[in-house]
């Protein structure tokens, strides 16, 4: 029975694949498998509209990896993964454990994926990781008024000493100066309050 491989971009979590597995019913498509970053469908690719799906994955926020190497796929399932994590169980994220979990979820060995990752993207998985984390912290601090270190316990940080030392380390500032450096933007960004109108002459106190 001749089947298709594909690789989707942005699935991190069930629904999406309940999602992914309804379009592809839609366009009369036959999903065999479908799971996080990873598609196999009943036929040869030759029967598949290749533009037709790609477009309509785009319009449900995925995005079609048909041209990826065996590599570029890997890493794009690794990214997968740490995006899930991070949005579901950011302590997974700790050193430590997300080589386990990471290793676990994707049957490879975490040395292997570090250094395919760190050949593919030109740094390393740890980088990558801090970098997800520290930005996440940077858009709860721009846009929410939750305490830091309720944040960085939201991301799964041990402690806030923890989250501070890589934030600083990533931005050059500490979240708490950048908090307040945001609230700063937003003060002088916000119009003015329009001036009291002047009593007429009539109206004005004798």
């Amino acid at each position: 029975m001749a089947s298709t491989l594909l690789y989707i971009r942005h699935m991190v979590c069930a629904k999406c694949i309940l999602v992914v597995r309804e379009l592809l019913v839609d366009l009369g498509l036959v999903p065999l498998r479908v799971e996080l970053g990873e598609v196999e469908l009943l036929g040869e690719a030759t029967a598949v509209e290749w533009d037709r799906l790609r477009q309509a994955l785009e319009a449900e926020g995925f995005a079609l990896l048909d041209q990826l190497s065996p590599q570029q796929r890997l890493v794009a399932h690794v990214k997968e993964v740490i995006a899930e994590l991070l949005r579901d169980e950011p302590a997974a994220l700790r050193s430590g454990h997300f080589s386990r979990r990471l290793s676990a979820r994707l049957d490879r060995r975490f040395a292997y994926l570090s250094d395919v990752f760190s050949a593919t993207e030109g740094l390393s998985l740890e980088q990558y990781v801090i970098r997800q984390r520290v930005e996440a912290a940077r858009l709860l601090l721009r846009d929410g008024t939750l305490p830091v270190g309720r944040v960085a316990r939201l991301l799964g940080y041990s402690n806030l000493g923890h989250l501070s030392r890589q934030f600083q380390r990533e931005t050059g500032i500490s979240p708490r100066d950048y908090r307040r450096r945001c609230r700063e933007e937003t003060d002088l960004s916000a119009p003015p309050l329009p001036a009291s109108p002047l009593p007429r002459r009539d109206e004005r106190p004798l």
